[in-house]
């Protein structure tokens, strides 16, 4: 456990700390039977954008087209109980006074429009218009010049809050709505935004609710795909990209990598002024067969997109090799395809990190480790990924007790890593790997938050989840995005410290 989440979990103080030893055996029992609900294997949640899509308008249109974007045929007459619209648009320019025409409308039955939108000096408002409906989203922030992705979810539950609007993958409002279908007799789509410039794209509807994981998928699509850089694999070795972003793999070792930042450093002063940016994805006890992760939280590609991937690079193997042995390395080779082939849907520039020997008793397993690293050398050359293989054994005291990394393995296997980069790979300066180990806490509380299940998991309709005024309003989402311009500013330092220690700065 990380020192810091520790210190969390132990501010309750010493009275419940006692209670909770008196009855330790029955609340694990307890939390067993009620986690099991709110847990997911990245693996396993696969969201699906295709079911349920009743009509889409993936291509680039002008918002201010007087064309009426008609749905198919069928729908005429569509009862559309649970539903959802997506969209991603930009305005060019903010208006010089309250602008109140909609810029997109679904028309229903009525002839009114179910989404509304209004256009403003200082932002944009969202209101769900139609029987029931009238919650306002309003975003107060500069307009012009990005894209908002938008997603407007009905999941008609009694119990459940689950019914709202996303912003950017934020989710900035939710309700309860009540039964009772919406018929779309004149179903169309107007984007017309009279006469104000600007652009509309990935327009979808579905005659069901996206999950929360799906609607982070969408936020984290590519807008205008066409202008998405084309990647190509890694030259034979790890020649780093300007704005590359390399999302890091695996399980403990890779955890303990990161944490300690030798394997960063040593890659941001290797290519001083690139602004490389490392996301830790790692998670304690990870294989290649299971990442267990928090209700909604998405699986293995979402995660990717979310961090901004360009490159990935997978730890694994030692654990694999204690569970299954030399019985278990066809499984392990099915699996590690299976990871590898959906990190390539993301991008093809992959590095497979060859895994350290063991120590002490757990030596005896070397040779069967060796095997494992094997079959990673064959998988990454078959994907055209680069195989970072260990150079020598473990310097003495790099374990604790033969499988756990110290300090000193982390630094040597981060150096046996960055050796893929060539250069110099003698310690780093210890003012950037402090700076690195900010950065990395940052995103840590950023990507996975200690209190998900009140996030995206399933206490989303807890009172404290809320505004306190306005229960719809959601505090905690668009209260965990301030989390990215810290991580920004932490970056820009290091960048500028290791762009000093790597060469001149541009």
């Amino acid at each position: 456990m990380r020192h810091d989440e520790q210190n969390e979990l132990q501010e309750g103080g010493d009275a419940a700390s006692f209670f909770g030893l008196m009855h330790l055996p029955r609340i694990l029992g307890i939390t067993l039977l009620l986690s099991a609900s709110a847990w997911a294997q990245v693996s396993g949640d696969v969201s699906d954008l295709q079911a349920g899509l009743v009509a889409k308008w993936d291509e680039v249109m002008p918002l201010d087209t007087e064309k009426i974007l008609r749905l198919p045929a069928d729908t005429e007459g569509m009862k559309l109980e649970d539903f959802a619209v997506a969209f991603a648009f930009q305005v060019e320019k903010a208006p010089d006074m309250e602008h109140g025409s909609h810029i997109l409308a679904l028309i229903n039955e009525s002839e009114s429009g179910l989404l509304d939108w209004h256009l403003g000096t200082t932002g944009f408002s969202i209101k769900l218009e139609g029987r029931g409906f009238g919650h306002p989203v309003s975003v107060s922030q500069p307009m012009e010049g990005r894209w908002w992705q938008v997603v407007l979810n009905v999941k008609r539950d009694a119990r459940q809050a689950l019914s709202g609007i996303w912003v950017n993958g934020v989710e900035m409002n939710s309700w309860r709505e009540a039964p009772g279908p919406i018929f779309l007799t004149k179903a169309l789509f107007d984007p017309c935004s009279r006469g104000l410039g600007g652009q509309i794209a990935n327009l979808r509807l579905y005659n069901r609710a996206l999950t929360r994981p799906e609607i982070f998928e969408l936020a984290a699509m590519p807008t205008m795909a066409s202008l998405k850089p084309k990647l190509s694999p890694f030259p034979g070795s790890m020649k780093l990209m300007t704005e590359e972003g390399i999302a890091v793999l695996g399980g403990t070792e890779a955890v303990v990598v990161m944490e300690d930042g030798t394997m960063e450093a040593l890659m941001l002063t290797q290519f001083p002024g690139s602004r490389v940016k490392m996301r830790s994805l790692a998670w304690e006890a990870d294989t290649v067969f299971r990442q267990d992760r928090p209700m909604n939280f998405g699986g293995l590609k979402q995660q990717l997109l979310r961090s901004g991937a360009t490159a990935a690079m997978l730890m694994f193997g030692r654990q694999e090799c204690l569970e299954r042995g030399e019985a278990g390395l066809a499984e392990f080779r099915a699996a590690l395809e299976k990871l590898v082939t959906l990190c390539a849907e993301v991008t093809p520039r992959l590095a497979l990190v060859e895994p350290p020997a063991f120590e002490a008793e757990l030596s005896k397993h070397n040779a069967t480790l060796k095997k494992y690293a094997a079959v990673m050398a064959e998988v990454a050359k078959a994907h055209g990924a680069l195989f970072a293989a260990q150079d020598g054994g473990l310097k003495p005291g790099s374990t604790r007790d033969g499988l756990n990394l110290t300090s000193t393995g982390a630094a040597q296997l981060g150096m046996s890593v960055a050796a893929l980069c060539g250069g110099d790979v003698k310690a780093p300066d210890g003012r950037l790997k402090t700076l690195i180990g900010e950065k990395n806490r940052l995103w840590h509380r950023y990507w996975r938050p200690a209190n998900w299940a009140f996030l995206h998991g399933d206490r989303t309709a807890q009172p404290s989840s809320r505004d306190h005024v306005d229960p719809t309003l959601r505090w905690f989402p668009s209260e965990l995005e301030h989390f990215k311009p810290l991580i920004e500013a932490k970056e820009n330092e290091l960048w500028k410290l290791a762009n000093d220690l790597g060469g001149k700065l541009p």
